[in-house]
């Protein structure tokens, strides 16, 4: 996939125009997938439902020297479970009813190409079994046959589940996801990407009405929203703006969209226990080597969590790589979500009112009442700052940025007592610490 860091939005061109690249996680996530693409490794793409793993599978069949080959992907949770040996592997004339002529695989329509499996985590046990002998280059019977098929194909799997989790449960064979995972790449969720939000929404309204924009508030409302459903998830709630908008051709504002009734700020990074390849080891070396062993910038680099880096690193400690201390960047911490539910006080409107703190973070808050609360108006949360001595209860001031019909609202704080902002500011701290995180301080 060719994109360009300098054009607006980082548009990519051709097939994947609709991939905004303007975060520095995600191009550099790209930018390690364009690196693996020319190796035959496998490769295992983790990250949220909507977060792009298709368009990262599709750039490494892109940059692959089997790019003039098939790219055949599948949802493996899409196919019924009785029809997914058929579907992958093919059948003869006659193996069951129905089956009235034969029909090859997909294994085999991507023959010489790259196979790209979705949803991979949902595999059935029997059928994992096959598919690792597939893998291993040992050839197969088709459903019903008796000649044996051959086929090279390069895999690339995608799981929005741990994989290592249901490795433990018994429900995904061992062997079969370090084959898969030889090389793993993760894609970061929307909400740590902030530029991208911008971006995507932008494309999807510009699809509709080009001179149109986003107003202020809009955009603070975009960007303070956790996104739990990705991508997708946004540009649901940007179309559905643009079709219900007054003016639609003019400007959105933050009273013409609508979130979705569900929310969750809970940073989840996925992780990971298995043996990398020498390209993933290299990669993660020249890395470290590039930031000063600094492991909280390397991680940024790679386009993952730091604590799967340090994971990672222990695989390479024989190496003699020191233990370098790592940090949560400044500009990282403004997107700091903690997850809480603790009882506060809402004013607003001339009264107050009980509510609940859902998280928080240096720039604002997601908060649950059930008194309706209008998108643009001023309020303030009222309760006292975890980790103070005093556990007074404070007033932070802001205004309602988004809202959905679960009585979830985002709050975009405004100005803050220098006191009370550096308490939060020192509290949040304390957490990113406790989330595993090393906190680079100011000055």
């Amino acid at each position: 996939m060719s994109y360009s860091e300098n054009a607006p939005g980082g548009v990519p061109s051709g097939d994947e125009a609709e991939l905004v690249i303007r975060s520095a996680s995600l191009q550099r996530v790209i930018k390690l997938a364009e690196k693996v693409a020319r190796h035959p490794a496998a490769v295992l793409i983790v990250g949220e439902t909507g977060s792009g793993k298709e368009m990262i599978a599709r750039s490494i069949h892109s940059h692959s020297l089997r790019c003039s080959q098939p790219l055949v992907d599948v949802n493996c949770a899409a196919i019924p479970e009785n029809l997914v040996e058929s579907e992958l592997f093919g059948y003869e004339k006659g193996a069951f009813s129905g089956a009235d002529a034969m029909k090859p695989g997909l294994f085999e329509m991507a023959n010489k190409g790259t196979l790209f499996l979705d949803e991979i985590g949902d595999l059935d046990l029997k059928i994992q079994v096959k598919l690792l002998r597939v893998l291993d280059g040992v050839p197969y019977y088709r459903l019903g046959g008796n000649k044996k098929v051959t086929v090279d194909v390069r895999v690339v799997a995608a799981t929005n589940q741990h994989l290592e989790d249901l490795v433990k449960a018994g429900r995904f064979r061992s062997d079969l996801y370090h084959r898969l995972a030889q090389f793993k790449l993760e894609v970061p969720p929307l909400r740590e990407r902030p530029e991208d939000v911008v971006g995507i929404a932008e494309q999807v309204l510009h699809q509709h009405y080009p001179e149109s924009r986003f107003s202020r508030d809009a955009v603070d409302a975009l960007t303070s929203y956790a996104w739990p459903g990705n991508v997708r998830e946004l540009k649901n709630v940007v179309f559905g703006a643009v079709l219900q908008a007054h003016d639609a051709q003019s400007e959105i504002t933050a009273s013409d969209l609508r979130f979705p009734d569900s929310v969750s700020s809970r940073r989840r990074p996925v992780p990971t226990d298995s043996d990398l390849d020498q390209v993933e080891k290299r990669a993660i070396l020249h890395a470290l080597d590039d930031s000063g062993g600094n492991q909280g910038r390397a991680a940024e680099a790679l386009g993952i969590s730091r604590r799967t880096l340090i994971r990672k690193l222990k695989i390479y400690r024989e190496a003699g790589l020191a233990d370098s201390s790592g940090s949560l960047s400044l500009s990282q911490q403004r997107y700091y979500r903690a997850q809480l539910e603790i009882p506060i006080r809402i004013t607003y409107a001339g009264e107050q009112f009980d509510a609940v703190l859902l998280n928080i973070s240096a720039g604002g808050a997601g908060v649950r009442t059930d008194k309706p609360l209008k998108s643009g108006a001023p309020v303030a949360l009222v309760f006292p700052i975890p980790g103070t001595s005093t556990q007074a209860p404070v007033e932070l001031p802001g205004r309602v940025t988004w809202a959905n019909k679960s009585g979830q609202y985002g709050v975009q704080f405004s100005e803050i007592a220098p006191s009370l902002r550096t308490s939060l500011q020192r509290w949040l701290r304390v957490e990113m610490k406790k989330d595993g995180w090393d906190v680079e301080t100011p000055g």
